[in-house]
């Protein structure tokens, strides 16, 4: 609206500076014409353009450029508020309970925001290394009835994060990754679940070997079927 009312006052400053260029031509036209005269016409003329020209390029060319601007851009569109905005505000200030609160608050408004769910889960155990809570809430994510197969993998991967890597459960960890591959055969979800599977089975073979092995690295199995030392040589005996 700022724009009319403009347009309008530089319409209006032409228009009598075109009437004055008619009307100097007529007097310029007559034989009996008085110079003065002729001359404080030029000068309204000239003035009245520099009062134009100016008016323009101050006010006029802003407002053209920002309608342009507007046209083609369309900044002035009301910019969609992100769900995830007072959670984010909340983590900014270091108030990770609250972030956690405005996360659960966005999943219960829409049960399909993975993102806000994950974010929920990992605050919960990184930052206040609350692993409970972080597994009831997947297990409630996971019965939602009309979750997607593809939801509920990436919802059980989560699950199997607070378990295997923060609680240290493998066996549950192996349940649900096995369950991930069998709901969901010759699929990435049950790919991604089979390596992760191997990857765990590996790391807890490990741990079960170590566990097993004497300090001095020999295995408990093999020091039992070894002689006691007496200070005496071990006798070998030959086959006649």
């Amino acid at each position: 609206m700022r724009l009319i009312p403009r347009v309008l006052a530089v319409a209006i400053m032409l228009a009598v500076m075109f009437l004055l260029i008619r009307h100097v031509k007529v007097l310029a036209a007559n034989e009996e014409v008085e110079m003065s005269k002729l001359v404080t016409y030029y000068i309204c003329i000239l003035g009245l353009a520099a009062v134009t020209a100016l008016v323009s390029c101050v006010s006029l060319l802003p407002l053209l450029g920002e309608f342009a601007g507007n046209v083609m851009f369309t900044p002035n569109e009301q910019i969609e508020r992100s769900p995830h905005h007072d959670a984010l505000a909340k983590l900014a200030a270091g108030d990770f309970q609250g972030a956690i609160d405005a996360y659960r608050a966005v999943f219960e408004g829409d049960p399909r925001d993975l993102h806000a769910a994950s974010e929920l889960v990992r605050l919960y155990c990184e930052k206040l290394h609350e692993f409970e809570p972080a597994e009831d809430f997947l297990v409630e994510a996971l019965s939602y009835e009309d979750r997607s197969p593809e939801e509920s993998a990436f919802l059980s991967q989560r699950l199997v994060d607070v378990c295997w890597n923060f609680q240290k459960d493998g066996v549950r960890a192996r349940a649900i990754l096995i369950k991930i591959a069998e709901d969901m055969p010759e699929t990435r979800q049950a790919a991604n679940a089979l390596h992760r599977l191997q990857e765990i089975d590996r790391i807890m073979n490990q741990e079960v070997y170590l566990a097993q092995q004497d300090p001095t690295g020999a295995q408990p199995a093999e020091m039992e079927a070894l002689p006691e030392e007496s200070g005496q040589p071990i006798e070998k005996t030959s086959e006649a």
